[in-house]
C-alpha cells in the first residue's frame, strides 16, 4: 500500500504505474495519468488489452460520477453467430475513442504530449512482463501482424519493441484517435468491416448505476456492461447473519446470489435499457444460471488524486482477443463472439453484452476506486472485494489481497487456500491468478493505492 497527498496509482504493470507517476510529475492531473497508464498497459500487456479492444471508466469529481463507455460496436457485415476467434469475432474497438473522451472532458495536459511521452518511454524501456511471457508460449496468433508478437522474447525482463505499433502511437499523438480508425479502415475494410464502421464510431458518456449500501453510495457501469449484475449479486448475498470472511457459508451465500444475478444478466442484458431498478428492488422473480463463461483477458487500474478518482478497465476479452493481429500490430478483440439472442442479438452497430465494469464507492470524504480482471466471474469477485471493504472493515490492501474464490458451475467453486473447505469447493494455492485487482482511495487530505500480489503490478503515491 502506498500513501501520499497528491496522486496515487495502482495497475497490473509496474512500468505502467511508473509512467502514470511521471505524467503527474510533468503537471498532469488524474485524467492525464489515466491516459498514460492505459496506453502503457495496452502495449505492455497485449494479451489482456490494447488499441484493438475496449475501455470503460468511472470518473468521480466533486462527488459527481460519470461513466466513460469506450465499448465498440459490431461491423456492418456481422453474422448471425460470430465465431469465438478469428477476424469475424471482432467488433470495432472502442478504447481509443474512450480515452479521447476521458481526456477531452477531464484532462489538463496536451493530449499529444502525454501520448508521445508514453511512446518514447516504451520504445526505450518496455520489458516483457511474466504474464506476457506465459501467454506468448500458448498464443496461436494469425493475421499480417502476428509475426511482430512471435518475435518478442519469452524471458521476463527482456527489452522489446513492436515498431509499427509505436509508430501508430505517435500518429495518435499527432492526430488523435482518428489516426487509429483510419489505419484500421485501411487495413480491415471489406465484407465484414466497412470504412464507416471505424470512422463514425464514437464513445459515450453515461450516467452510472447508483445504489445506497451500508452507508456508502456504490456506482457501477450502465448497460451494456454487466455492472447491474455486480450490484444484484451484492444485494442478494446480503442475508443475515453475515458469515465470517473465509467461511464456507460465505461461498455458498455468494454462489446463490451469483446464480440468480447471472440468470438476470443472460435474460435482460444487451445494447438496450434493462429493468435494473426492478431487479435490485426484488420486483422481478429470478431463476438460476448453471455456470459462467471462463474469460481470462482483462486488466484494471485505479487512480486517486485531490480532484478526481478514476476506476478504469480495458480488455480484448479472451487472451489475445480474436488472435487476429492487423498489419500495424493492433491485436483485435473477440467481443462479437459474446452476442447471443434476444436483447443481445447481433446486428450492425450494436454493442454486445459486456463483461467490463468498474466500481466507485463514496462515503463522506472517502472515495474508493475498486476493480479487477474477472470477465464473467466479475459479479462474484467484485462482490467479495466490496464486502471486504464494507462488511468486514478490511483496510484497502487487505481487501485486495484477501483470499478469494470463483464460481465454476452449479454449486461448485474454486477457492484460494485460506478459505474453509466444504462440499463442492476445490482449494487452490494462494495466491492464484484468480482475477488481478487494484484499488485507490482519497481520504480527506491523503490518497493511497493498492496493487494485487496476484499480478505483475505496483502501487505508487506521492
Amino acid at each position: 500500500m502506498s500513501w501520499g497527498s497528491k496522486i496515487a496509482v495502482a495497475s497490473e504493470s509496474y512500468q505502467a504505474t511508473y509512467l502514470g507517476m511521471k505524467i503527474a510529475e510533468l503537471g498532469g492531473n488524474e485524467a492525464d495519468v489515466a491516459l498514460a497508464v492505459s496506453l502503457a498497459l495496452a502495449y505492455l500487456l497485449p494479451h489482456l488489452n490494447g488499441l484493438g479492444g475496449d475501455f470503460l471508466a468511472l470518473v468521480e469529481r466533486g462527488g459527481k460520477v460519470e461513466a466513460v463507455m469506450g465499448l465498440g460496436w459490431a461491423p456492418s457485415g456481422i453474422g448471425e453467430r460470430p465465431p469465438r476467434f478469428g477476424l469475424a469475432s471482432a467488433v470495432v474497438p472502442g478504447m481509443a475513442r474512450g480515452l479521447w473522451e476521458l481526456h477531452r472532458r477531464y484532462g489538463s495536459l496536451d493530449w499529444g504530449k502525454v501520448v508521445r511521452t508514453v511512446a518514447d518511454f516504451l520504445e526505450r524501456e518496455a520489458v516483457v512482463h511474466p504474464s506476457l511471457a506465459e501467454a506468448l508460449e500458448r498464443a496461436e496468433l494469425e493475421g499480417p501482424g502476428s509475426s511482430l508478437y512471435r518475435s518478442i522474447p519469452r524471458a521476463p525482463g527482456e527489452r522489446y519493441t513492436v515498431a509499427p505499433l509505436l509508430s501508430l502511437y505517435r500518429s495518435i499523438a499527432d492526430e488523435g484517435p482518428d489516426a487509429l480508425y483510419r489505419a484500421l479502415a485501411a487495413s480491415l475494410s471489406g465484407e465484414l468491416f466497412a470504412p464507416e464502421d471505424f470512422l463514425q464510431y464514437r464513445a459515450e458518456v453515461r450516467e452510472p448505476l447508483a445504489v445506497e449500501h451500508e452507508g456508502w453510495t456504490l456506482y457501477e457501469a450502465p448497460p451494456p456492461s454487466l455492472g447491474f449484475a455486480v450490484l444484484l449479486t451484492l444485494k442478494l448475498a446480503d442475508q443475515p447473519p453475515r458469515p465470517p470472511p473465509l467461511s464456507y457459508a460465505r461461498i455458498k451465500s455468494i454462489l446463490s446470489a451469483a446464480r440468480r444475478a447471472h440468470w438476470a444478466r443472460d435474460k435482460y442484458l444487451g445494447d438496450c435499457e434493462i429493468p435494473w431498478r426492478e431487479l435490485l428492488e426484488g420486483r422481478i422473480q429470478l431463476s438460476e444460471s448453471e455456470r459462467p463463461t471462463p474469460t481470462p483477458g482483462t486488466t484494471y487500474f485505479a487512480v486517486a488524486g485531490r480532484e478526481m478518482t478514476i476506476s478504469a478497465i480495458q480488455s480484448l476479452y479472451y487472451a489475445f482477443g480474436s488472435r487476429y493481429v492487423e498489419r500495424n500490430g493492433v491485436v483485435l478483440n473477440n467481443r462479437a463472439s459474446d452476442f447471443t439472442d434476444g436483447p443481445n442479438k447481433p446486428g450492425p452497430r450494436r454493442r454486445p453484452a459486456h463483461t467490463l465494469s468498474a466500481v466507485i464507492a463514496l462515503r463522506g470524504d472517502r472515495a474508493v476506486a475498486l476493480g479487477a480482471s474477472a470477465g464473467h466471474y466479475r459479479p462474484v469477485i467484485y462482490a467479495q472485494l466490496i464486502q471486504n471493504l464494507l462488511y468486514y472493515g478490511m483496510e484497502l490492501r487487505r481487501a485486495v489481497w484477501a483470499p478469494r474464490f470463483i464460481w465454476v458451475e452449479g454449486w461448485r467453486a474454486e477457492a484460494e487456500r485460506g478459505f474453509e473447505e466444504g462440499p463442492g469447493v476445490h482449494i487452490v494455492d494462494y495466491p492464484s491468478r484468480m482475477g488481478v485487482a487494484a484499488a485507490a482511495v482519497r481520504e480527506g487530505k491523503r490518497v493511497g493505492a493498492a496493487s494485487d500480489l496476484r499480478g505483475d503490478g505496483a502501487a505508487l503515491a506521492k
